[in-house]
């Protein structure tokens, strides 16, 4: 029984006598209720016809580092595609097409889709909109076998949400600036961290993976994906093509010499063109307390590479001047004369954070929203995006289709593949888990020794099932591994 159905009976009878004979009566009409009513309500999820799983989707996901990264790397290897995300993302939608759906046989690859395909409708419709951008990342990341950015990126504050393909060896994997949008939302990005990642890291491109969201409802419909790219090429007429662009790279004075030093480090990244095109960017003005300085001070070394060849007297004068820094700051704020640029300023400088967690804080600040947040944004709308197609390489994924009427069919498909043995095993799986909370969450020693009671029988019906299976070895009372 889910919430739903619970709602229904609190709505419906609540004035009524509760005794063991009329709850039979409601538990019998709301089975005769058309369930795909209920459904439609709550919004379509594999798990409300099959006890699948519970995957809770995280940031953590995106932490090669995390407890559970192994596990949910384990439940996404089932999406095909390799290096391709183009290819992945259609994979999911083969699994979401019903005539290839009748089509699939093995219940461990249909039950790990049906999870992730969970884990993404959980994504966009379980969280705030500020939340769901963060989670989102952590889901793209497991999908790609990648891993999300927090903290700095060669002393600069990344524009990558997260790096797909990183786990595939070979290379350092795909930088991507994820965008969550409503439909044809407008795409923005920091100026000044854009020229930092191609100047200061000198990187010479970045992904922008654009996902469109349909919600004719309270739920996320559909889900468009589509991709460009920003490089050292096609930066400036990048700019310029996008809202605010010729605000940010200013008049003749300022656009022609960035122009013309981003084309030459296009065709020759030399460290001197390099250096030339971050004395011109430097020099616009969307350009606003970013890295350069210090980069062409350091002689065109990245602040971390600057602080490794620090003596130990260096820094520990330095972490003297930030503490003196961070104490004045804190004695203006008790003073109730809070400088919010300063500390924007301090906590970028020493925060290791996401980027863009400062930055949607930044967003919200409206001293900062003011002088630094539209000033030095570029903003992009579809149409603009449109126009620049070839100069960006503006490319399509395809659509993910999460309607209820899709979700519902499936359903109906995959609950008659897994029917049987493998229902028995998912629908005990879950009793079992619910009854050993249970055991421990009740206080009352009667419910509490039910629940046991309910989860012994629950694993002897597991164990008959998997005894069934010709891996199990009767002798040894345990499965075989494969080649054992």
């Amino acid at each position: 029984m889910n919430k739903k159905e619970l709602s229904y009976i609190k709505e419906n009878h609540t004035d009524a006598r509760l005794d063991l004979d009329f709850l039979f009566e409601m538990i019998d009409e709301i089975q005769s209720l058309d369930q795909s009513e209920l459904l439609q309500e709550e919004g379509g999820r594999f798990s409300f016809s099959i006890d699948l799983p519970s995957m809770s989707p995280s940031e953590a996901w995106g932490d090669p580092n995390s407890q559970d990264r192994d596990q949910i790397l384990k439940i996404f290897s089932v999406v095909r595609g390799g290096r391709d995300m183009r290819a992945k993302i259609n994979d999911i939608n083969k699994f979401l097409d019903p005539k290839a759906a009748r089509r699939r046989r093995s219940p461990g690859v249909i039950i790990n889709m049906m999870m992730v395909v969970e884990a993404l409708q959980a994504t966009l419709n379980d969280f705030n909109e500020s939340a769901a951008g963060f989670v989102f990342e952590g889901f793209m990341a497991a999908l790609t076998g990648g891993k999300q950015i927090a903290g700095k990126v060669g002393g600069t504050l990344p524009i990558e949400d997260f790096v797909a393909f990183s786990d595939y060896g070979g290379d350092a994997g795909v930088p991507v600036s994820l965008k969550l949008l409503t439909l044809e939302g407008i795409t923005k990005g920091s100026y000044t961290n854009l020229v930092d990642y191609l100047i200061v890291r000198g990187e010479p491109s970045i992904k922008y993976l654009i996902a469109f969201k349909y919600t004719p409802g309270s739920n996320v419909d559909q889900l468009q994906f589509w991709e460009f790219e920003v490089n050292r090429s096609n930066f400036v007429r990048f700019i310029s093509g996008v809202g605010g662009g010729r605000d940010l790279l200013g008049s003749s004075n300022t656009f022609v010499p960035a122009r013309d030093a981003m084309a030459a480090f296009a065709a020759d990244g030399s460290k001197e063109n390099q250096m030339l095109a971050a004395e011109s960017l430097a020099r616009t003005p969307g350009y606003k307390r970013g890295l350069i300085p210090a980069f062409l001070e350091a002689g065109g070394r990245t602040p971390e590479e600057a602080e490794a060849d620090m003596s130990p007297e260096e820094r520990e004068e330095l972490e003297a001047a930030a503490e003196k820094k961070r104490s004045k700051l804190l004695r203006k704020k008790e003073k109730g004369e809070e400088d919010i640029e300063a500390w924007q300023e301090y906590e970028a400088e020493q925060m290791s954070e996401s980027f863009h967690s400062r930055e949607k804080r930044a967003m919200s600040t409206p001293i900062l929203n003011e002088a630094y947040g539209e000033a030095s944004q570029w903003k992009a709308s579809w149409p603009q995006l449109k126009r620049l197609d070839e100069d960006i390489n503006l490319v399509t994924y395809g659509a993910i289709d999460l309607s209820q009427e899709r979700i519902d069919e499936l359903a109906e498909i995959y609950s008659e593949k897994l029917k049987g043995d493998v229902m028995t095993l998912l629908t005990e799986a879950k009793n079992l888990a619910e009854n050993i909370g249970a055991y421990y969450r009740e206080k009352r020693r009667s419910k509490a020794t039910a629940a046991a009671d309910t989860a012994i029988q629950s694993t002897e019906k597991i164990s008959d099932v998997l005894e069934k299976d010709p891996r199990f070895s009767e002798e040894e009372g345990q499965f075989k591994l494969p080649g054992v």
